[in-house]
């Protein structure tokens, strides 16, 4: 409708549509031409410009709506920025593409619209708002994005992505007909478990509703005849779900109906150990999917997401021959950038960072445990005869009940163990990296990191085990000497970003650290000098030697000629 000349001015000189012929979308007359700016069909200059005046309101709307929308995730902490598998860098998509982030579970808006019973279930659970993840994370997968999350410990992941996946199989059995299924991937045995008890109370109540836990120390049988029975919601460790359906017939079933796939603690799962066992069920979903328009959904959730890990997510993406672009969500600041550390320490957790050589270690922490006979205290060692001997060390100087929990223990044992410690039985346990990654351990107010773990992320994680929640508050202590001081230039930085004092002598190591650097360099500059020097002497050795031969040769040669003029002569 660029050139007007031709166009009907006014609507009345219009004549009426006839059979199969387009409308106008303001007088219903023959809609001969089409409005440029809105794309609707309209008979004349008139009812074009009441399109584009119809238009407008909206269009000021809509970049209102954008404006409000960042201005909450500012207050709020978030980062929002997209991305794609098959490129690195951000898209092009602007922010007003990206879902509006909901400040309210039972908020009526085009990207959260929750079921009754849902709604009804996170009342009764105690979600009574939700925290700044899962604002802006339930609708995008809400929307069928494909999420990148990163926040820090206990700030609400596990329902961030288990809400709008059981939205989505109900809307799925609503509006498509279709049984869907959601799969939950959890590097441990008790996350899985606890992600499977969480799912289980908030679909308590809705009809065909049912979960399955997938998980080593348990009967294989048992879970099979769980998935026979049909389910919409499996909550697995990586080797068990590949156990049970590879080795056992049936089991592929019931793959096709995947369509949304959650990598919880994925800085983890998509380390070597995991990784592949990660592709290939990824690939086995994949493939038995077939050609399913929608494909497979993928959501990957840790608090600590490196740009290495960033990489892997796009590896995987592209491994799902779907959609790959993807939106990363970033909460408190957590951002990854070239050089910088990428981790947020959980701001409701009081840290302290303490010197301590090995052997004053342990009275220190006994010092630490006094009075605290009535307060939960979850400590982390480097090995399994480290906790069983640290828990009996505790009970004999403290007279504190303290277990010890590691992988050597059997599965019954574990539960029987973390359940004396929630209920205070046992108001200390001591335990290895096992309970390290997303346990929601409910009213741990003490941390102690007895042995610091060889990697920054792990300590992220180990500290987050306290202050969890919106109103939680919880104390960490941080135990480190010379042994560490590998990690210290990752570390100081972390504790600054959270305004945790840093102890000086962790300065000292790092200085320590920077003068022997440069004595390797200068001892390097003096290695390289003696080096120089010694082909220099060589050289001349070598030059000094070709000359004496020049000087014996031309001494030589002047003697024969000397000789052959005589002979001249004398002939």
């Amino acid at each position: 409708m660029a050139d007007t000349s031709s166009v009907v001015k006014h609507s009345a000189a219009q004549r009426q549509p006839q059979p199969g012929e387009p409308v106008c979308a303001i007088c219903g007359r023959y809609g001969e031409f089409v409005c440029d700016a809105t794309d609707e069909d309209v008979c004349s200059l008139e009812c074009r410009d009441v399109c584009i005046a119809r238009r407008q309101p909206r269009v000021q709307e809509d970049a209102q709506q954008a404006e409000r929308s960042d201005e909450l995730r500012r207050q709020l902490g978030i980062q929002i920025s997209s991305g794609s598998a098959s490129k690195t860098g951000p898209s092009e998509k602007g922010a007003q593409r990206w879902p509006v982030p909901f400040v309210d579970f039972a908020q009526e808006q085009e990207s959260v619209q929750l079921p009754k019973q849902l709604l009804t279930n996170l009342s009764a659970n105690g979600f009574e708002r939700p925290t700044p993840v899962q604002m802006q994370t339930v609708p995008c997968v809400l929307k069928e994005h494909n999420v990148l999350v990163s926040a820090p410990t206990g700030t609400g992941k596990t329902a961030s992505y288990l809400i709008p996946a059981i939205a989505q199989v109900l809307l799925a059995r609503e509006e498509e007909k279709e049984e869907v299924l959601a799969l939950v991937l959890a590097p441990v045995r008790e996350l899985a478990i606890q992600i499977e008890t969480v799912a289980k109370r908030l679909m308590r109540g809705i009809e065909n509703m049912k979960t399955a836990l997938l998980v080593g120390g348990f009967p294989v049988p048992t879970q099979r005849y769980r998935l026979q029975g049909g389910v919409q919601l499996i909550v697995a460790t990586p080797g068990r779900f590949l156990d049970i359906f590879t080795n056992y017939s049936g089991g592929d079933a019931i793959l096709p109906a995947v369509r949304i796939c959650v990598v919880d603690e994925v800085d983890i799962m998509l380390d070597v150990g995991f990784r592949s066992q990660i592709s290939q069920i990824v690939a086995s979903v994949v493939a038995l999917a077939g050609g399913r328009p929608k494909g497979m959904q993928m959501l990957f959730f840790s608090a600590t997401v490196s740009e290495e890990v960033e990489a892997l997510v796009r590896q995987i993406l592209r491994a799902t021959k779907s959609e790959q672009a993807y939106i990363r969500i970033d909460v408190c600041g957590v951002e990854s950038k070239a050089g910088m550390s990428s981790f947020t320490l959980n701001p409701s957790v009081e840290q302290q960072v303490r010197w301590s050589e090995n052997k004053a270690k342990k009275n220190e922490l006994f010092e630490f445990l006094k009075g605290k006979s009535e307060e939960s205290t979850l400590i982390f060692v480097g090995s399994k005869i480290g906790a069983t001997m640290l828990a009996q060390a505790i009970e004999k100087r403290c007279g504190i009940g303290a277990v010890a929990i590691h992988a050597d223990k059997t599965q019954q044992e574990r539960l029987r163990l973390l359940e004396s410690f929630v209920n205070l039985e046992a108001p200390v346990l001591v335990s290895t990296n096992l309970l390290s990654r997303g346990m929601d351990l409910l009213n741990v107010e003490n941390v102690v990191v007895y042995d610091f773990p060889k990697k920054i992320a792990d300590y992220v994680h180990l500290v987050g085990r306290t202050g969890r929640g919106d109103d939680s508050f919880g104390n960490a202590l941080t135990f480190v000497n010379e042994e560490d001081h590998s990690l210290f230039r990752e570390l100081v930085p972390l504790l600054r970003k959270a305004k945790v004092s840093v102890p000086r002598e962790v300065y000292q190591s790092i200085q320590l650290e920077n003068a022997k650097q440069r004595a390797r360099s200068s001892e390097i500059v003096i290695d390289e000098s003696r080096r120089a020097f010694r082909i220099r002497e060589t050289l001349m050795d070598e030059l000094g030697t070709i000359a004496s031969e020049w000087k014996e040769w031309g001494c030589h040669n002047n003697k024969r000629r000397r000789t052959d003029r005589d002979h001249w002569s004398t002939a």
